[in-house]
């Protein structure tokens, strides 16, 4: 049975005897919504979700799993698609109730708890006329996603999210609370900042803020296949064009309204929509079939993608036979993978690459809600940090590549998990870091990043945040 005993459920009770922890366990009221993963294949039979209110009840429930030698677990959002964030039979310690957000206006920092999403931090930061590079996904937890590096819209002029990082309040194994920060600690600052899900529990946060009272231009848009050499083309160029203020995303997903694989272009312009427009004139030139760019304020920017993340197809279209019931939520389950490339793309490469990916959505009708993105952040400012002076290694000359697959047939889980690691190993050996005569992994790093490994790593695989 996946279940903690009586005997250790009622001392845990004990315990949090006397504070507003709240304990979940089998067959008690909310117990099912409380272990539902953003993926259902990470669902896990727990033997207890313990949500937290404060910092002392989280150490307290910390201890309390190390001295008992129970498998143990932080759930922040929830993301992970690597089960990183449960613990099968074991206990889950659950932030869900730590989403305060303290913005300080005048010194530019802002102070996050260790539930907090990044939705909260863009609309609190937002009142203030301020931004924090964080995720282009508002509804991540902002602890997993920074522990592993945490790229942004906002990379491109300010770094990643660890290169933001002021400090963290962590909760290691023994329960102990302490900072580590550039002046306390410095070990475990410098260790948590790219490998930070295996060294404790973030329980808070603290970044430097930057100005971003201004809209930003965004936005998707979908191009027939033909178009993608031309793409390609504007991709070679976009190292020598930027200046840090851009972001140009490209990939491959399906549509409701194409009948073949379509070209999923994502832009972002830190500016007017006048210079946006002639900065990716080449691209909007090509007669888009669908263009949904726009001025957008910047708290909403990372919630662009959401609706791609979540949204069902159920259409039928010629190429891709798919026939589900009006009621059915097509691709509950989720797997995250990633490599990296880099420039100058081969446009035969990609589109190679983009014939394998479609014909995986036509032999697998429940994968079509998949989605493959070649992420073109601005790398100068990731660059300035050496490789070996935090824990991410990955600030070479190269350009993430991930992959998200969704599927509904769990008996397709091994065959689904297979196509989707040899396409990412074949986009890393023939347009990756690894590829290059003077690769060097003290100067280039390693060139996966963490957050899209899609297993998990370290050495305490007891200890997460996603």
């Amino acid at each position: 049975m996946p279940f903690l005993p009586l005997s250790t459920i009622l001392s845990l009770r004990k315990e949090l005897e006397g504070t507003a922890a709240e304990i979940l366990t089998w067959g008690s009221d909310g117990y099912g919504d409380s272990i539902k993963q953003w993926s259902d294949s990470c669902d896990e039979q727990v033997g207890a979700v313990v949500r937290v209110t404060s910092a002392g009840e989280a150490a307290a429930v910390v201890r309390f799993a190390a001295c008992h030698e129970i498998p143990f677990a932080v759930k922040g959002g929830g993301y992970s698609t690597s089960r990183a964030s449960t613990a099968r039979g074991g206990i889950v310690l659950d932030l869900l109730y730590l989403r305060r957000v303290n913005v300080d206006p005048v010194s530019q920092v802002l102070t996050a708890q260790g539930g907090v999403l990044w939705e909260d931090i863009d609309v609190a930061a937002a009142q203030y006329g301020l931004a924090v590079v964080g995720s282009t996904l508002n509804h991540i937890g902002v602890a997993g996603a920074t522990l592993g590096g945490g790229y942004g819209w906002l990379t491109g002029q300010y770094g990643l999210a660890i290169d933001n990082l002021l400090w963290a309040k962590m909760i290691l194994a023994d329960g102990s609370v302490v900072t580590a920060s550039e002046d306390q600690n410095q070990d475990l600052f410098w260790a948590i900042r790219g490998a930070g899900q295996s060294f404790g529990v973030a329980i808070e946060m603290s970044f430097r803020a930057h100005k971003q009272n201004h809209p930003v231009f965004a936005g998707t848009l979908l191009f027939s296949a033909d178009k993608l050499p031309r793409i390609v083309d504007f991709v070679n160029r976009f190292e020598t064009i930027t200046n840090g203020k851009q972001g140009f995303w490209f990939g491959f997903t399906a549509s409701p309204s194409m009948a073949e694989c379509a070209i999923l272009v994502v832009v972002f312009y830190n500016g007017n929509q006048t210079d946006a427009e002639e900065f990716f004139s080449p691209v909007l030139s090509l007669d888009p079939v669908v263009n949904e760019t726009q001025m957008l304020p910047y708290d909403s920017l990372n919630g662009m993608l959401n609706a791609m993340d979540t949204m069902s197809r159920r259409r039928s279209h010629e190429g891709f036979d798919i026939m589900f019931p009006v009621d059915e939520i097509v691709g509950p389950r989720k797997s995250l993978r990633g490599s990296n490339i880099t420039l100058p793309l081969d446009p035969k490469l990609a589109i190679s690459i983009y014939h394998e990916f479609g014909g995986i959505l036509r032999n697998f009708s429940t994968a079509r809600d998949s989605i493959l993105l070649f992420e073109l952040l601005p790398n100068t400012q990731v660059a300035k940090v050496h490789n070996d002076a935090t824990a991410f290694a990955s600030r070479g000359p190269y350009y993430n590549a991930s992959s998200l697959f969704r599927w509904h047939d769990p008996r397709l889980d091994e065959e689904i998990h297979s196509l989707q690691t040899g396409l990412m190993d074949r986009i890393g050996t023939c347009a990756g870091i690894r590829v290059r005569s003077d690769y060097n992994v003290t100067m280039h790093g390693t060139g996966i990043y963490a957050n899209y490994a899609g297993i998990l790593t370290g050495v305490a695989p007891q200890m997460y945040n996603n």
